[in-house]
């Protein structure tokens, strides 16, 4: 019960538009300001009783209180942000004065940096910037006003002066230190997520390569073979389907083919539509790249087959397959693509689309170099932009 009462007091600024990350700035937030209603209640006692110490503890617990209570009615957090830290800028060099100065028995210096650190994790670098300024002015104020501080307060007893000396910078850097884990571990997982973004779109060894910062990467690969897969029949049949079925189970199928290029090596490049490209050899050369390919396309077939037995229809590929040289490069700054140009892209491209539903067919040059390890059915077809070509359908 104590668990849940603590969960619900740090969520009275949450909003059901909140994402995870500003949710929990939300609750750090409401526990700072938490935090501030009885972090002051120690000043008396440090001050050794005078009475201003009374006014400005109170002050501090009531006007956090208050804030509180503000953030829960009008959930505005960056108000709420702005008055703790507003008011925290004022209120720590009063106490510091009060303490009896920079050598008495309540710093304020090391609570003073609180300000600008709570700002960066609460309103963003940018916005933190002034509150910094804010914290280097205290300072400076704190510095101008000692001598009256330790005149008019005094600097209390020694032993008093060690243990507020402790108390008042082991607290705040501990917050402080807090602040910093929770900022770098944000940091960290932000980097993993993008990477794995990065990693998803283009291949694993080109975006190390943008990491550690080319500009432009462009790269012959002369011994490649290039894959096209695409689904027959499957315009008319998304023009009859449900939107999100069409997605549901395009995605489906899209998956287990990532999962039998990744098995075998071969890096997939993009989909369009209803079309999958991936090629063997590049951007990593190998010199089995024909025989990796065919035995990809091969497992392929075998995954759409469960595929169309797994939801009932009868919507088979077609795979094309060329060898050759290509060009490889990344292109666009928004949504980068590495992808591939020349003649062999050309040549795998029509292979697929002059191939036969449910069949493999490969250009000469993809056949030549598999060393005799599989056994084709010779093909003539005519294809657009090349004229009359000899190809090869894989036998089962």
């Amino acid at each position: 019960m104590i668990g849940r009462l603590v969960l619900r007091l740090l969520s009275i600024a949450d909003d059901p538009s909140d994402d995870d990350d500003l949710r929990l700035r939300k609750r750090i937030g409401v526990a700072a300001g938490i935090l501030t209603v009885f972090a002051p209640l120690s000043l008396p006692i440090q001050a050794r009783g005078h009475p201003a110490s009374f006014v400005l503890a109170a002050a501090l617990a009531v006007f956090s209180i208050a804030n509180l209570a503000g953030l829960a009615s009008t959930r505005r957090f960056d108000r709420f942000v702005v008055a703790l830290i507003a008011f925290g800028t004022v209120w720590v060099p009063l106490a510091h004065a009060v303490g009896g100065g920079i050598t008495g028995t309540s710093p304020g210096l090391v609570w003073a940096f609180l300000v600008p650190a709570y700002a960066i994790l609460a309103l963003g670098p940018r916005r933190a910037v002034p509150w910094f300024f804010a914290f280097l002015a205290s300072l400076g104020a704190m510095a101008l006003a000692d001598s009256w501080a330790r005149d008019t307060f005094g600097s209390g007893p020694y032993p008093l002066r060690v243990i507020g000396w402790v108390m008042n910078v082991a607290l705040p850097l501990s917050f402080v230190f807090l602040l910093l884990r929770y900022s770098d571990i944000r940091r960290r997982a932000a980097e993993a997520r993008a990477d794995e973004l990065l990693a998803n779109a283009i291949p694993s060894s080109i975006a190390t390569r943008l990491k550690h910062g080319e500009q432009r990467i462009a790269e012959a690969y002369p011994e490649t073979t290039v894959l096209f897969a695409d689904i027959v029949g499957f315009t008319p049949w998304a023009n009859q389907t449900d939107p999100g079925e069409v997605v549901g189970l395009l995605d489906d199928l899209f998956t287990r083919l990532d999962a039998v290029a990744a098995e075998h090596g071969v890096e997939k490049l993009k989909t369009l539509g209803d079309a999958y490209m991936a090629v063997s050899g590049a951007p990593i050369p190998r010199t089995d790249h024909a025989e990796v390919a065919v035995r990809t396309a091969r497992d392929m077939l075998q995954a759409t087959a469960n595929w169309r037995e797994a939801h009932g229809l009868s919507l088979p590929i077609r795979i094309g397959l060329a060898s050759g040289p290509v060009v490889g490069g990344v292109i666009g700054q928004q949504r980068i693509l590495f992808d591939l140009w020349g003649d062999t892209v050309n040549t795998a491209a029509r292979m697929q689309s002059t191939g036969v539903p449910g069949r493999i067919q490969v250009s000469e040059s993809t056949m030549a170099r598999t060393s005799g390890q599989f056994e084709f059915e010779v093909r003539i077809v005519d294809v657009k932009g090349l004229g009359s070509l000899t190809t090869y359908l894989l036998l089962p």
